[in-house]
C-alpha cells in the first residue's frame, strides 16, 4: 500500500481526541497542524486493528495523542488502574502499528484523579509509558530535560468584545481568578490572604457548588464571587479589563495551565505561585507579564505591592514571538521532521 501522502499529496494526520468537548485548544492544535496535512479523525482501535489484520499497514502518516494517561487511574478512587493501563498500552501499540511517526503530547506529569501514593506512583507510569515514543512533546521548556520537545502552547482566539455585558458592574481596577471554580485552585487560601488595598473578582462555570457557596460566603468588600459560566465575548472581556490574571494553585499533576495562555492571548499580566514551567518561562516573558511568588503568602505580598502602571498591552510582540502562530508551527514542523 502507498504511503497517503502519495497518493494525495497531502500527509494524513490523525488527532487523538478529535472530539472538541469545549476545549480550544484542540481546535487551535488541529487548525496549526493542519499546515503539514490534512487533520483527520482516526477510525477508532476496533476497526484499525481488524485493518491490521488484514495486513493493511500505514493508514496515516502521523498521529498526535492527548491525554492518553488518564485512565490510569480510577476517577472515583484515586488509585491506579491496572485495567485502564492495559487498556491504553494496547490502545497505544495498535495505533503505533499503522501510523509513520507517532506524537504523544505530555499534558500532565500525572492524572488529575490520582490522589495519595497513587500520585508518584502514576508519575512513574506516565514517564514509562512516554518511552514508547520516539517523539514526545511539551508545552513546557522545562520537561526538555526528560526528553521531551518543546512546543509552545498555542494563544486562544480573541472574541469581539463590543455589547458583551457582564453579570455585575466591576471595579476600575481588579485582580481576576479566572476558569472552573473548584476546590483544587485553593480560592479559600486566596482569598483569605488577599491584600486589603486590592480588588478580587472570582468567576468561572462552578465545579464544585458546596465550595462556591463557601467562598460566597467569604466576599467581603474587596473580594467579588461571581460564579456562573460566562460566553466567550464575557469572558475575554471580563479578562481583558482586570490588572492581572491570578493563579492561586501550583499542583504537581499540571504541566502547564491553560489559564496562563489565556492570559497571554489577552495581553493580561499573570500573577501566580511559581511551578517549573513558570520559572522557566518568566526570563522569556518578563517581569512586565509574570510575577511570581514561592508560595500563598509571597503572592498575595506580589499583588499588595502591584503598581498601576500597566504595560502588558505594549508587549503583543513578545508574546507572539514566544507563543504566536509561527512558533508553533516550526516547532511542530520540527517534531514532525517536515523542516522549521
Amino acid at each position: 500500500m502507498n504511503p497517503p501522502n502519495q497518493q494525495t499529496g497531502r500527509a494524513k494526520i490523525a488527532y487523538i481526541p478529535m472530539e472538541d468537548v469545549g476545549n480550544e485548544y484542540t481546535v487551535r492544535m488541529r487548525e496549526l497542524l493542519a499546515g503539514y496535512g490534512d487533520v483527520v479523525r482516526y477510525e477508532g482501535t476496533k476497526a484499525w486493528a481488524l485493518r491490521l489484520l488484514k495486513g493493511r499497514f500505514w493508514r496515516y502518516d502521523y498521529a498526535v495523542l492527548n491525554w492518553m494517561e488518564n485512565e490510569f487511574v480510577d476517577l472515583r478512587s484515586g488509585r491506579i488502574s491496572w485495567k485502564g493501563f492495559a487498556k491504553v498500552l494496547a490502545k497505544t501499540l495498535i495505533i503505533k502499528a499503522g501510523v509513520r511517526r507517532v506524537v504523544y503530547v505530555r499534558h500532565n506529569n500525572y492524572p488529575h484523579a490520582a490522589q495519595g501514593p497513587a500520585m508518584e506512583r502514576s508519575r512513574k507510569l506516565v514517564d514509562w509509558y512516554c518511552r514508547l515514543f520516539a517523539n514526545v512533546l511539551s508545552h513546557s521548556g522545562a520537561l526538555t530535560a526528560a526528553g521531551a520537545a518543546y512546543c509552545p502552547h498555542p494563544l486562544y482566539r480573541i472574541a469581539e468584545q463590543r455589547g458583551a455585558d457582564l453579570p455585575r458592574a466591576l471595579p476600575e481596577a481588579y485582580f481576576v481568578v479566572f476558569g472552573r471554580i473548584a476546590r483544587y485552585k485553593k480560592i479559600e487560601e486566596l482569598i483569605a490572604g488577599f491584600p486589603a488595598n486590592k480588588t478580587l473578582v472570582v468567576a468561572g462555570a462552578v465545579a464544585d457548588e458546596a465550595y462556591a457557596r463557601r467562598l460566597q460566603e467569604m466576599q467581603r468588600d474587596n473580594v467579588i464571587v461571581m460564579p456562573g459560566k460566562l460566553s466567550e465575548a464575557q469572558a475575554q472581556k471580563l479578562v481583558a479589563d482586570a490588572r492581572g490574571v491570578v493563579i492561586s494553585h501550583a499542583d504537581g499533576d499540571v504541566v502547564v495551565s491553560g489559564t496562563f495562555f489565556y492570559a497571554m492571548s489577552v495581553r493580561r499580566p499573570v500573577f501566580a505561585i511559581e511551578t517549573p514551567f513558570l520559572r522557566w518561562i518568566a526570563p522569556r516573558v518578563g517581569d512586565e507579564l509574570l510575577h511570581l511568588g514561592r508560595d500563598m503568602r509571597e503572592l498575595c505580598e506580589t499583588i499588595a505591592d502591584a503598581a498601576p502602571a500597566d504595560g502588558a498591552l505594549n508587549l503583543s510582540g513578545r508574546i507572539e514571538e514566544q507563543f504566536g502562530d509561527e512558533a508553533v508551527r516550526r516547532a511542530l514542523g520540527l517534531v514532525l521532521g517536515r523542516g522549521a
